[in-house]
């Protein structure tokens, strides 16, 4: 773990770390820095977390420090609407203050460097990929992409303390009746898994200006950043299927609201499958066509066929009637720099990956409306 030290992050003298060359500067205090200099350093070795995290902070150049963004948490009200900050990251926790004169100061960085070690452990979530006969082990992938091949499959976990072996095994059958291509690339060369560890399921999700302010919170869109990373980064594979299981449609929600909110919308023909949603599939399906993202199989969803199966589905109440059921997100979105374009230059953006795209260009099959809806299975993990 680096951590800042315990001196006053006033004292010394502040080092200009983004914002050079247009957009807010952001500064970091003489403690923090030697935190920040090892992100960096890890980041140049190739370490994907670390890039993602230095990506993140230099992010802030583009003025986003407000309550819909879904990394920040206010601390102190001070004078002018200014304040002092949280910005959470995965394994990563800033304090940060919003000064008059429009920088931003990294007044304290506490990072985990044992983060993707973590992840390979299944303690964090983590991109895995699954072979096509299912037997063998899932490999952890560090730097978050899919396999690049055409019509990839990309299953996203409801939170659970299963083995990713367990829930692929789980997902399998339901992935593969969403559409005959996809079943026949799957059976050919598997599929990739986004996995979010933990205890108990999600069930709805929180609006976005909620999304650090509980554990469960925090845990949704840690994981939630990392798939929306590795959704911009697959812009250029082919036929990609992003396969939510249930809560897992509150982590891919959660990653589509942070890339909406980026403005990255050149999705071409990639498509989503909410499979058995707990969260609001309304926000999800909506998301999608805001980001031109295809919706797959019948309408882009299966519903469970119990009421515990679809709460907060918005589309069956409890009681088993119409109406609005769950938490649903707010309209007014969510934040932060994806891996953006412009938030790193130079040698550092060529080692860490800079302007890393969003995902992109393909040909999709979904036009067909599938006759009936195919009947999934209703397993859960274990």
């Amino acid at each position: 773990m680096l951590q800042s030290s315990r001196l006053k992050a006033q004292e010394g003298a502040l080092s200009t770390i983004a914002g050079d060359k247009g957009g807010k500067k952001v500064k970091c205090s003489n403690q923090a820095l030697p935190v920040y200099n090892e992100l960096v350093a890890l980041a140049l070795s190739g370490n994907y977390w670390a890039g993602l995290v230095v990506r993140g902070i230099k992010g802030l150049t583009s003025g986003r420090m407000n309550m819909d963004n879904i990394y920040i948490q206010k601390e102190t009200q001070l004078a002018y609407g200014r304040g002092i900050f949280y910005l959470v990251l995965p394994g990563v926790t800033a304090t940060l203050e919003d000064c008059a004169d429009g920088t931003y100061v990294v007044k304290s960085l506490n990072a985990d460097t044992n983060y993707l070690k973590m992840q390979e452990d299944k303690k964090k979530p983590g991109l895995w990929r699954i072979g096509k006969d299912l037997k063998s082990d899932p490999i952890f992938q560090r730097d978050g992409d899919i396999l690049r091949k055409d019509y990839r499959s990309v299953v996203v976990s409801d939170q659970a303390s299963d083995d990713p072996k367990d829930i692929a095994l789980a997902a399998h059958d339901d992935l593969v009746k969403v559409d005959g291509t996809i079943a026949r690339m799957v059976a050919g060369s598997g599929f990739d898994l986004h996995h979010t560890p933990g205890d108990g399921s999600i069930v709805g999700l929180k609006p976005a200006h909620k999304a650090i302010a509980s554990t469960r919170s925090k845990e949704i869109t840690e994981s939630a950043t990392l798939l929306a990373n590795t959704m911009y980064k697959a812009r250029q594979v082919e036929g990609v299927l992003w396969f939510s299981d249930w809560g897992g449609s509150a982590v891919l929600t959660r990653a589509m609201q942070i890339l909406e909110k980026e403005g990255l919308k050149d999705f071409k023909n990639h498509a989503i499958f909410l499979n058995r949603p707990t969260s609001s599939s309304g926000d999800a399906l909506k998301l999608a066509k805001n980001l031109n993202l295809k919706l797959a199989g019948n309408g882009g969803k299966s519903v469970g066929f119990r009421p515990s199966e679809i709460r907060g589905n918005r589309s069956v109440s409890k009681a088993g009637t119409m109406g609005a059921a769950g938490f649903g997100l707010s309209a007014a979105g969510a934040g932060f720099a994806v891996a953006g374009a412009g938030a790193l230059a130079g040698p550092m953006g060529a080692a860490v990956g800079a302007g890393v795209g969003l995902c992109g260009a393909m040909v999709f099959v979904v036009s067909t409306v599938l006759k009936g809806i195919p009947k999934f299975s209703g397993k859960k993990y274990k």
